[in-house]
């Protein structure tokens, strides 16, 4: 039995982000997996759980309402090598994600998609369908201005469709018009 090459064998499975094979003479052999854990969904076609390295786990195949913004803006191709070299743009909403969750702000419920098909910067959509530009730096204080800006807005008059962060100490608005 060659354990390197069934640890080779068992870490292809996409479930599977670890593998150990132990041999115990004379006859006996254990395996050890390490498990990948569905971290956020990434819309390409389907819906495809990733976990926090940016690696397809499996497909969705039901109605869940996921307790992480959703990952847009990749094509099917790009999901289907992402098992060998996950993508910089996954990455970064992955990050962008792990920000929102130990930030501990109501932002993670409140924003319910990452666009990353812009090369430029991360689109944020909240749950009430505002689009966010957020910039490619600095996520950390325009997320805290987002939030600042989110909780004032729930009073306002006006519907806001758009909120611009990407200049330094400036938040630009928009109102009217759709998604």
């Amino acid at each position: 039995l060659r354990t390197d090459e069934v640890e080779r064998r068992v870490e292809a499975l996409p479930a599977i982000r670890h593998a150990e094979v132990i041999r115990s003479w004379p006859d006996r052999v254990t395996i050890a997996v390490e498990e990948r854990r569905p971290f956020t969904l990434v819309h390409a076609g389907r819906l495809h759980w990733v976990d926090e390295e940016g690696v397809p786990v499996g497909v969705e195949r039901e109605a869940v309402a996921p307790h992480t913004p959703v990952i847009s803006g990749l094509t099917p191709d790009e999901l289907a090598v992402m098992r060998e070299r996950p993508s910089p743009r996954a990455q970064e909403a992955i990050a962008l994600i792990r920000m929102l969750l130990r930030s501990g702000s109501s932002l993670v419920d409140q924003i319910s998609e990452i666009d990353v098909s812009r090369p430029d910067d991360p689109v944020l959509y909240t749950v009430d369908g505002v689009e966010v530009r957020l910039g490619a730096d600095n996520w950390d204080g325009r997320l805290a201005r987002l939030e600042g800006v989110l909780g004032q807005l729930a009073a306002a008059p006006e519907p806001v469709t758009s909120i611009d962060l990407r200049f330094r100490d400036q938040v630009v608005l928009n109102g009217g018009g759709s998604r």
